[in-house]
């Protein structure tokens, strides 16, 4: 699934999303395309509670391992850039 999902193209998978929902409703009447509109929005919210605790995870694991990591940086390479490019500017 894996290797799926990172074959798709960003537009080509909402596409899929949007033909899905389309054909979806020709067969369902209102009550059962609002129970199974539902379904699909529970699902996507489990899915992203379990991401976002795994990246919470990941980042305190970063942490204890004396990395700083904050919004996907490292903040020393961040820090080794400003003081980079404060040399730069001394220059000037």
């Amino acid at each position: 699934m894996k290797n799926l999902l990172s074959t798709i193209s960003p537009p080509a998978f909402s596409l899929s999303a949007i033909a899905i929902g389309y054909v979806l409703s020709n067969d369902l009447d209102p009550s059962e395309q609002n129970t199974i509109g539902n379904w699909f929005m529970l699902t996507g919210q489990v899915l992203c509670t379990n991401a976002a605790q795994q990246q919470v995870i990941n980042n305190s694991n970063n942490n204890q391992n004396g990395e700083h990591i904050v919004n996907g940086f490292d903040m020393n390479t961040l820090k080794k850039s400003i003081r980079q490019m404060n040399d730069e500017i001394n220059k000037f």
